[in-house]
Formats: C-alpha cells, sequence, structure tokens
C-alpha cells in the first residue's frame, strides 16, 4: 500500500485538520512537474527561476504544515501534562501516598473531597489517559514519517538536495519531533497503573493498558466462523421462507406462526442493520467507540457483531423450522418451540457468567438500565441513542408481551388464549420508550448550564407521540360505537396527530440529528460543509425519511381498503422503520462525530474529582516536581 493511503488509514479522525496535508503537498510537487518548462523550448535560466519559485512555494507551504502540527502537538503535550498530573495527585494522595509537605508529614486522604466510588474510576480514567498518550505518539509518527516522505519525494522529482537541507534542518529540530516527554508520560502512566493499581504486577498493568495497534485486520479465524454462520443462516432463512410460500398450511396455524414469530425475526433483522452501521462507520472513520463511551480494547467490531447475528439467527431459523415440520419430527407441541427461542435468547444475554461477549453484553445491560431510569442517571449519547432504537422496536416489544400474555394463558388454559388483541397494557408498552426519551430530555435540560432550549424541544417530540398513543388507543376503543370508522371523532383527533407528530419528527430528523439544510447554495446545497459519506446517500437520506415518516399514511389507507389485514400493515411498518433506522444511525451518528471533531476530542473524557484549594496547591507542586524531573532527564540523554 502506498504510503498516502496508509497515513489516511492511520490517522486519528478526529485530528483530520491538523496532519500535515500529504496528499496536497504531494499533488504540488507532481504539478510543478508537469507544468515545467520544457528543456527544448526554454533556457536554463528560465527553467531555474521555475524551479526557484516553486521551492519558495513549496517550503512556504511546508512551513505552515509544520507550524500547524508543532502547535496542535505543544498543546495536547501540555494537556496531558496536566491530566497526567491530576491522575498522579489522585493515584498518589487519594490512596494515603501523598507527597513529602512542609513538616515532612504525609497528606492525609480527605474523603470529603475523593469518595470511594471516584476512586473506582481512577484505573478507566488511567486507561484512557494511557491511550490518548498512544493517539499522540501515532500523531507525532506519522508526521514525522510524512514530512520525511515529502521531502524524499521532492528531492526525487525536482531533482534537487533542497528538501532534505530542509528537513534536516528545520523539521528534525521542530518540537514535535522531540518526543522525550511524551515517552516520559507514557512510562509514568505505566509504572503509576503497576504500582497502584495493580500491586505491581507490571504485566497485568500492560494487559489493561496496552492499546490494539492501528490498521491492525481481523483474525481470520473470526472471518471464519463469522462467515460460516452467515452462510448458515442465509441457507436456512431461504428454506424457511420457500416453506411458508409452499406449505399448505392453514391460516389459523399462519396466524399463530406470525404472532409468535413477528417480534423475534424483526429484532434479528434489527440486529444485522446495527452491524451494516458498524461496518460503514468503521469504513468511513466514524469514531463510534468513542461517542458510545465504549472501551476501545473490549470493542465487539463488525466482524464480531455479525458472527453474533448470524448465530443467534441461525438459531432462530432453525426453530422456525421445527415449527413449520412439526410434525415432521413428531413435536406434539409446537408453540413451545417459540417460546424456546426466546427463552434461550434471553438467557444467552442476560447470562451473568463472564463467558459470551460477557463486557459488550454487560454494557447494554448497563445502558438499557440508565435508559429505563432515565430521570435518576446523567444521559450520555449513547443512554437516548439506545431509546431511540427502542423506540424503533415498539413492535417488536408489543409482540413480545402478547407472546408472554399467550403463554401465560396457555399452560393457565384460558379460553381466550388464542386471542392476540391489544389492551390497555399494549398502549402502556408503546408509550415507554417515548416516556424514558421525555424524561432523559428533561433530565439534560437540568443538567445544561445554560438551561438550552433545545432539550425541551425534543421534548416535545415524544409528548406528541405518546399523545398519538394515546389518541390510538382510544380511537381503537370507541370504533365499535360509530357505524362508520370516520364517523368517530377520535379517529380525526388520531390522525390529526398522526400528522403532526410525523411532521415534528421529520424535521427534527433533518435539521437536527442529521445536520442538514445548513447550506442553501452552491454545490453541497440542502446539506452541510462537511460530508463524510458520498452525497448522494444524504439525499436519499431526505427522500427516504420523508416517505418512511409517513408511511403510516399507507398503512392506515391499505387496511381501511381491506387490502392489508392491521396485522399485516403493522409488520410493513416495522421493517420500513427498521430500514429508516438503519439510515438514520449513520447519519446521526456522523453528525456527533463531526461535532467531536471541531472539538478535537478524540478520546473519552474521565472526570474523577474537582480539585479543592489545598489540592490545587499540591498539585502544582507535583507538576512543577514532575517539569524538573523530565528537563533534567531530557538535558542527561541529549548531552
Amino acid at each position: 500500500m502506498k504510503f498516502g493511503k496508509t497515513f489516511e488509514s492511520l490517522l486519528t479522525a478526529e485530528w483530520r485538520q491538523q496532519y500535515i496535508r500529504y496528499n496536497a503537498l504531494k499533488a504540488m510537487i507532481m504539478q510543478a512537474v508537469e507544468e515545467a518548462p520544457d528543456p527544448a523550448e526554454a533556457s536554463s535560466t528560465e527553467i531555474n527561476m521555475y524551479y526557484t519559485e516553486f521551492e519558495n512555494h513549496f517550503f512556504h507551504t511546508c512551513v505552515k504544515e509544520l507550524t500547524r502540527v508543532n502547535n496542535f502537538f505543544s498543546h495536547k503535550e501540555a494537556e496531558a501534562q496536566r491530566k497526567l498530573a491530576t491522575l498522579k495527585y489522585e493515584l498518589t494522595v487519594g490512596r494515603g501516598h501523598g507527597q513529602q509537605g512542609p513538616r515532612g508529614s504525609k497528606v492525609e486522604i480527605d474523603e470529603a473531597h475523593i469518595s470511594r466510588a471516584k476512586r473506582r474510576k481512577l484505573p478507566l480514567a488511567m486507561s484512557e489517559f494511557y491511550l490518548s498518550l498512544i493517539m499522540l505518539q501515532n500523531y507525532q509518527a506519522l508526521n514525522h514519517t510524512a514530512f520525511r516522505k515529502i521531502c524524499k519525494k521532492y528531492d526525487k522529482h525536482i531533482k534537487s538536495s533542497a528538501a532534505t537541507r530542509w528537513y534536516e534542518g528545520t523539521v528534525l529540530q521542530a518540537p514535535f519531533v522531540k518526543t522525550s516527554v511524551l515517552v516520559e508520560m507514557i512510562t509514568a502512566v505505566e509504572e503509576l497503573y503497576t504500582e497502584y493499581l495493580t500491586n505491581g504486577d507490571r504485566s497485568k498493568a500492560m494487559a489493561k493498558l496496552r492499546v490494539p495497534p492501528l490498521g491492525q485486520p481481523t483474525p481470520p479465524v473470526q472471518v471464519f466462523f463469522a462467515a460460516f454462520f452467515l452462510g448458515l443462516f442465509l441457507v436456512s432463512a431461504t428454506i424457511c421462507l420457500l416453506s411458508l410460500l409452499t406449505l399448505n398450511l392453514s391460516d389459523e396455524f399462519r396466524f399463530m406462526f406470525y404472532s409468535l414469530y413477528r417480534g423475534l425475526v424483526g429484532g434479528m433483522l434489527f440486529s444485522f442493520i446495527l452491524v451494516i452501521d458498524v461496518h460503514i462507520w468503521q469504513k468511513m472513520g466514524v469514531n463510534h467507540i468513542l461517542i458510545f463511551e465504549v472501551e476501545r480494547r473490549k470493542a465487539l467490531g463488525a466482524v464480531k457483531g455479525l458472527l453474533i447475528c448470524s448465530s443467534m439467527g441461525y438459531m432462530c431459523t432453525l426453530g422456525i423450522l421445527l415449527y413449520l415440520f412439526n410434525e415432521e419430527f413428531y413435536i406434539k407441541d409446537p408453540y413451545l418451540i417459540p417460546l424456546a427461542n426466546t427463552i434461550i435468547g434471553f438467557s444467552l444475554l442476560l447470562n451473568p457468567i463472564p463467558i459470551l461477549f460477557s463486557s459488550a453484553r454487560f454494557w447494554l445491560m448497563r445502558t438499557f438500565g440508565r435508559v429505563i431510569l432515565a430521570p435518576f442517571y446523567e444521559v450520555k449519547f449513547v443512554d437516548f441513542w439506545i431509546a431511540d432504537q427502542w423506540n424503533s422496536l415498539i413492535i417488536c416489544s408489543v409482540d413480545l408481551y402478547y407472546q408472554l400474555r399467550f403463554y401465560f394463558r396457555y399452560f393457565w388454559g384460558s379460553e381466550n388464549t388464542f386471542e392476540f388483541e391489544p389492551d390497555y397494557a399494549v398502549a402502556v408498552i408503546r408509550c415507554l420508550p417515548s416516556w424514558c426519551r421525555f424524561a432523559q430530555c428533561l433530565r439534560r435540560y437540568i443538567d445544561s448550564k445554560a438551561f438550552s432550549i433545545e432539550y425541551l424541544l425534543n421534548a416535545i417530540k415524544y409528548v406528541l407521540t405518546m399523545t398519538n398513543v394515546i389518541l390510538s388507543t382510544i380511537q381503537m376503543n370507541t370504533n365499535h360505537n360509530y357505524g362508520h370508522l370516520f364517523q368517530n371523532p377520535w379517529t380525526w383527533a388520531y390522525l390529526i396527530m398522526s400528522l403532526i407528530n410525523s411532521t415534528y419528527s421529520l424535521s427534527w430528523d433533518l435539521l437536527m440529528d442529521f445536520g442538514l439544510f445548513r447550506i442553501w447554495k452552491g454545490e453541497n446545497i440542502f446539506l452541510r460543509e462537511s460530508l463524510v459519506y458520498p452525497k448522494s446517500l444524504y439525499y436519499f437520506a431526505i427522500v427516504e425519511n420523508v416517505l418512511l415518516r409517513f408511511a403510516w399514511i399507507l398503512e392506515f389507507t391499505l387496511v381501511y381498503l381491506g387490502i392489508l389485514k392491521a396485522f399485516n400493515g403493522k409488520s410493513l411498518l416495522l421493517f420500513l422503520e427498521i430500514f429508516r433506522r438503519l439510515i438514520w444511525n449513520l447519519l446521526r451518528l456522523e453528525n456527533e462525530h463531526l461535532n467531536n471533531c471541531g472539538k478535537f476530542r478524540a478520546t473519552r473524557d474521565i472526570f474523577i474529582t474537582s480539585l479543592h484549594p489545598k489540592a490545587e496547591k499540591d498539585l502544582e507542586k507535583m507538576m512543577d516536581e514532575s517539569e524538573t524531573g523530565i528537563r533534567e532527564s531530557s538535558e542527561k540523554k541529549y548531552d
């Protein structure tokens, strides 16, 4: 692979604007060679003047690039020194190993300022800080290599040695090339983690701190098993579809099959669209790991996600085949098969034993717990993102309730066992995801320093959704009082509220979640200045989102005309919503990623505690001592 592509693949996306513009400099050299005067037509004086002018222009540009790299590196290095001093203070003073005071006494632990809960964050804070240092080291190495490569390319194509002289006299003397302070900080973190967090076990400390190499390919074993189970799933799913189309099944049997399996199949398909999203984010450089605040060393990635989805999907299709061919397999009670599928799926997810991607499962359970308890916890991006995904799975949630209600009645021997009519619990379930998002918006409004009205405007969207559910429930329960659907005033109330809700949600999607319609003329008309994906995707997303936000009109019309049954209409809406969420996820995370890029935020900020005045003085003293030690070490190293 050429260096230009390697450079692009290894850079930190959030810092992209702060790297040397290697490809632009390379293009300058190529253009200069192409536009150079022909020796057969121009004099040597003209040729020398041309190359002299280009040399001045090229190195003037290089100086600008070098200045930007130096400034950014120095800023990040100083920021890292401050963070290291803070963490060192928390580890040493907070654990009773403080610095010597004026009279030689140790600084005592102040429990009022350093709680046990905050100290538990220290390993995570150290790990994330170590990651930021490695990323800064990678930034330094990539830029250093890029300057060396571009100077070498200049001398090769221009047939000069000016670039080598400039590189040796300027680049090698630049602050960002001198990495002694950075290396000292990396070593300090390793030693602190070993001494205070792993009781002197360095191998254990390095296992916790070690960062996966950038550009490391996925292990072939994982790719093999992911492809293997995907193949099994596709074959099994194809057999299921052909069986449904060709088997002579009674209407009652088909209805029970669809009622018991629609939610499972919908959830399975939804998991696949998440894998597709992750793959696209990885390919396009959208840092979803940072956005979701996932431990980078334990992140699943698209291949492991595909392995999980394919294996779970394969088990689901096997259950479907057993259900469809229950007589051939001598199964006396086929209704137990969907229950077994559900129990196995939730058992694997909720399994407390640290096996089978336990870190990912525990992360998901913790996040979902914060979603349910939204008013009582600080709301992070991943919390409301998960709640938004849940809003797309309302029909699956209702189907899960129907399934549990069916089995309760089935084992109880109730007369209405095979009825799947909605009750008031269905309305509550349909409102629950919107309620969680509403509570999250209020919590974010309260937590925001400026009390941003944006959170209240977002909350209105979920109030409209819950109102829409309530009106829909009332309309369904009062239809029997009227001779015609449109004679029921609640029908009109429901339709009007649905239009308002869809319009408001659509506007929020396009303007706030996607950040589109920032530009009204020029090349990116109706879009925004920074784009990660191909431009056509954004225009497709606009049209697709408009159509699918109002897809309920199509469903309502088809059901009203008798073309579709109500159950099939809801199934259509479920699969359309799953596709809408696929596109929504891509653009929503891209918008958040660009926001992180604007702040040059590439790692998580783990805040331990705010320091009180006495601690600030101790911290300043520690920083002065640390800087003196590093400076003396560097002077000895280069003497």
